[in-house]
């Protein structure tokens, strides 16, 4: 990545996206494979006012290492205090998170012992749970963004020839920066997304129910949720993107309404290992019966990690006028694919959803019917061949999405 577009894309994140200025704290974690960026994301924060950036580098070679060769299972569920310590301070003293994305070696985790890695990512799951419920509740501002690497771009691209250039073609459009001010051009698109929202937001409907090959699934909503895009707002005060890019509207759902099944339009990482052809089976909110092309018994082990990792926390729709999917391509990568397609998590649920949501305690939102998990992973469903329509309290219905493209 040369200065310049180093120089826009942190921009982009850093200003646009976290609004870093005087006094604030920032942390990022990556991959070592990105200390280039990283360093040039701590230059410009510090430019922008920063009072400290501190920089968190995390291998995921050593997750393999350890899944592989622990001698003892039980060894895994074991999290050093320091690492709680650390997520709990961030939140604590209200720093800024920035989760910079893109692996070294996306097929780390191919092959490895399910069961193992399972238990290995509950533990850590847990040991982060409050900076986890700090993050879905926008207690501080995050976000999370992507940076290419070879090993992920050849398998975006289907060879590493002159990978980083043939990326960046795709990444550019993506990202908006080929446009003239590519800030502002992130705020036009909020708006956008947020007129949309409101769409949904004022006509209420109790179901969502989304029609395709292979899928015939009506999402129960929640009363009083609200669709939710673009920007959010911190809690105290500081509007940011926790994604970019981002595409979708999105809110929680009733755990206990969802009904009928649906197939997947792409591939999911699911605990490191990529799962093709997801199926799923709804009755009552829950997933009564699942299967998947490849790595079927990853996506059970998944659905056990807890009782709401069979339950939804999220619906979001995504149009295919989404650059994401206008590019043609499987990104492998769930910042990039969830923002390609129509999904639905599997875990968690967005407490910003739901009003007053973020003063709830958890057995509050469990009564609520908001879903509590440690997990919260989504899957694609959507594609030109999907429609989606929203279901009145009377049993109207009213399109919302067809074949793919929006229409409200």
């Amino acid at each position: 990545m040369d200065r310049k577009l180093m120089k826009a894309y942190s921009e982009i994140v850093l200003s646009g996206a976290l609004k870093i200025g005087n006094d604030d704290v920032l942390w990022l974690r990556s991959e070592p494979v990105h200390q280039e960026f990283a360093r040039f994301l701590a230059e410009t924060a510090y430019e922008l006012g920063a009072k400290y950036v501190n920089v968190s580098y995390e291998d995921p070679a050593f997750d393999r290492i350890r899944i592989d060769n622990t001698t003892v299972d039980s060894f895994l569920d074991y999290v050093p205090e320091n690492r709680s310590a650390m997520f709990d301070s961030v939140v604590r003293e209200g720093w800024r998170s920035l989760a910079l994305r893109g692996p070294a070696d996306p097929d780390l985790m191919e092959g490895a012992d399910s069961a193992r890695l399972a238990r290995a990512t509950k533990a850590s799951s847990m040991a982060r749970r409050g900076f986890l419920s700090a993050i879905s509740s926008n207690r501080i501002p995050w976000n999370v963004c992507l940076a290419p690497t070879r090993a992920w771009a050849a398998k975006v691209l289907g060879s590493d020839d002159n990978w980083e250039k043939r990326i960046w073609d795709i990444l550019i459009p993506v990202l908006r920066l080929d446009r003239e001010d590519p800030v502002a051009a992130w705020a036009e698109h909020d708006a956008l997304l947020k007129r949309r929202a409101e769409f949904l937001n004022s006509r209420r409907f109790p179901g969502i129910r989304f029609t395709g090959p292979g899928t015939d699934l009506t999402v129960g909503m929640l009363p009083d949720r609200l669709f939710n895009g673009g920007s959010s707002t911190s809690s105290d005060g500081t509007v940011f993107f926790p994604n970019i890019p981002t595409e979708e509207i999105f809110s929680t759902p009733d755990m206990t309404a969802t009904r009928g099944r649906v197939k997947c339009t792409r591939p999911v990482t699911v605990y490191g290992a990529q799962v093709d052809g997801a199926w799923f089976r709804f009755e009552n909110g829950r997933v009564v019966e699942s299967g998947a092309e490849t790595n079927a018994e990853v996506l059970k082990q998944y659905l056990a990690t807890d009782d709401g990792a069979s339950m939804l926390g999220e619906v979001a729709l995504v149009g295919v006028d989404s650059p994401i999917y206008r590019s043609g391509r499987v990104f492998h990568n769930i910042l990039f694919d969830e923002n390609a397609s129509c999904h639905i998590a599997l875990g968690n649920g967005y407490t910003d959803c739901i009003e007053n949501g973020t003063t709830m305690d958890e057995e509050e939102l469990r009564q609520h019917r908001c879903n509590q998990s440690l997990v919260h992973t989504d899957f694609m469903i959507g594609s030109e061949e999907v429609d989606v329509i929203g279901i009145a309290e009377d049993g109207s219905e009213t399109a919302i999405i067809t074949n793919g493209e929006f229409v409200i």
